[in-house]
C-alpha cells in the first residue's frame, strides 16, 4: 500500500534486547537475537482498537520452542468458541479472579482524551547486567473484585524468570488462577511442587514456591475444527493452572520458570516473610509478606524480589535496602534499585526524597548526567537528596 524503497534498513542487532514499551505496556525479556535465545514478552498496557482481553498475558519461547501462548483457533466468524474462550481473559496466560473466564473489563484507550487513563500499565521497570524487572498493574481491570493485582516479574539472565503475583482482596477474599496456555494438553506434567511443560524434545519447568495451599490442574481447553471425513481428530488443547486463595490480606503467587534443567533451581532458606533460593548459581529471594523486612544472607530489606552478586544488589518494590549493616538505600516510595561501585540506577513510579547510605560526603552526586543538590549528615553517614519519577542513574 506504502512505498518503502526509501526507507533505510536497519537491524535491531546492535540494540539492547531488554526492554519497556510502555507507551503500550509490553515487557520484553531475551537473552540475545538468535532465534534460539530465551524470550520472554508480557503485556501489561491500555486497550489499543481491535484487541483481546489479555492485560497480563505472556508468550515464552526458547531454544527455538515455543512454550506459552494465547489460545488460536481458526474461525473468527464462524467459531462459537471465539468470543466466550479466544478472545476473553481465560483463553490468554493471565490471571482469572474466582474462576470468571471474562474476569477483565475493557480499560480507557492511550491517549483518548485527558482524564481517560483507567488501563493497565507498568509501573516499574529496571535493567541491569545479570537482571531486570518489570511491574504491571492490571487490577483496576477486574470489575473491583480486588484492591490490587499486579505481575511482578524478576529475570534472572539468561533463561530465568521468577514470576511474583500479588493481589489483594476487596471486601472479601478470593480465588486468584494463573493460567499457562499451551499447545497440546499431552505436553503438560502438573505436580504440587514442579510442573513441566514438553514440547519437541526441550523442556520449560514451573516450580511452584508459594503458597503451601495451592491447587495445580492441568486443564482440558475448548476446540473448535473442521475435521474432513475420514480424518484423525486433533490432539486437545490445554492449559496449566495454578490456584490459590486470598486470606485477607496480600497474596504472592512465587512461582519460577526456568528452561534450565529442573535442579538448577534450589530453595536454601525459608524464614518469617520471605524465601530464598539459587536458580542457576544466582541468588535470589522474595518476600511472602509484602513491606515486612527480613534479612538473607548479610542483606536486610523489606523488597518484594532480590537478586545480588559479591558488587551489586538489585532489590524491587523496596523502601529499605542495607548490607554487612550498612545503610544502602531507604525512601519513603517503593522503588527499584540496582546498587553497585559505579553508582546506582533506580525506577521509581513517584518522585521521592530518598537517603543514600555514604561512608563520607562526596563532592557531587548527579542524576541522569546533571549536579544534584543534597544534605549530607556526617553522623548517620548518609546523603539526602529528591529523585524525580521513572528510570534514572546516581552517580557519586
Amino acid at each position: 500500500i506504502f512505498p518503502i524503497d526509501d526507507i533505510p534498513k536497519k537491524d535491531p542487532y546492535g540494540e539492547n534486547p531488554v526492554r519497556a514499551f510502555r507507551w503500550d505496556g509490553t515487557t520484553v525479556f531475551k537473552s540475545g537475537w538468535n532465534e534460539d535465545d530465551f524470550v520472554f514478552v508480557m503485556r501489561t498496557g491500555p486497550f489499543v482498537n481491535h484487541q483481546h482481553y489479555d492485560q497480563g498475558s505472556f508468550w515464552l519461547a526458547d531454544k527455538g520452542v515455543l512454550f506459552m501462548k494465547e489460545r488460536t483457533g481458526v474461525g473468527y466468524y464462524n467459531n462459537p468458541y471465539y468470543q466466550s474462550s479466544y478472545i476473553q481473559p481465560v483463553g490468554h496466560s493471565t490471571i482469572l479472579i474466582d474462576h470468571n473466564p471474562q474476569s477483565q473489563r475493557i480499560g480507557d484507550r492511550r491517549d483518548f482524551a485527558p482524564g481517560f487513563d483507567d488501563y493497565a500499565y507498568i509501573r516499574m521497570f529496571l535493567d541491569s547486567q545479570n537482571a531486570a524487572y518489570s511491574s504491571g498493574d492490571i487490577g483496576r481491570l477486574y470489575w473491583g473484585a480486588v484492591k490490587s493485582l499486579r505481575r511482578n516479574v524478576l529475570y534472572l539472565k539468561p533463561r530465568t524468570l521468577l514470576m511474583l503475583d500479588t493481589a489483594i482482596p476487596a471486601e472479601k477474599d478470593v480465588d486468584v488462577t494463573l493460567l499457562y496456555q499451551v499447545d497440546l494438553l499431552k505436553n503438560i506434567t502438573p505436580g504440587k511442587e514442579l510442573s513441566s511443560i514438553s514440547n519437541e524434545g526441550n523442556t520449560l519447568s514451573i516450580h511452584h514456591l508459594h503458597p503451601a495451599d495451592r491447587i495445580i490442574e492441568a486443564v482440558e481447553t475448548p476446540q473448535y475444527s473442521r475435521a474432513t471425513a475420514g480424518g484423525t481428530p486433533p490432539d486437545k488443547p490445554g492449559m496449566l493452572t495454578v490456584t490459590a486463595r486470598t486470606g485477607g490480606s496480600s497474596l504472592v503467587l512465587a512461582n519460577i520458570l526456568s528452561t534450565n534443567p529442573a535442579g538448577d533451581v534450589t530453595i536454601t532458606s525459608t524464614g518469617a516473610g520471605f524465601v530464598a533460593g539459587t536458580a542457576s548459581g544466582a541468588p535470589f529471594a522474595f518476600s511472602t509478606a509484602p513491606g515486612k523486612q527480613y534479612s538473607v544472607r548479610e542483606i536486610s530489606t523489606d523488597a518484594l524480589a532480590l537478586t545480588w552478586t559479591r558488587e551489586s544488589v538489585l532489590a524491587a518494590e523496596m523502601r529499605y535496602l542495607s548490607r554487612n549493616g550498612k545503610l544502602l538505600v531507604r525512601s519513603p516510595e517503593p522503588m527499584v534499585c540496582e546498587v553497585s561501585p559505579k553508582g546506582i540506577r533506580y525506577c521509581l513510579e513517584k518522585e521521592s526524597a530518598v537517603i543514600l547510605g555514604l561512608e563520607k560526603e562526596p563532592p557531587a552526586i548527579r542524576v541522569n548526567g546533571i549536579k544534584a543538590s543534597f544534605r549530607y549528615d556526617s553522623s548517620a553517614r548518609s546523603a539526602r537528596l529528591a529523585l524525580p519519577a521513572g528510570e534514572g542513574i546516581i552517580e557519586f
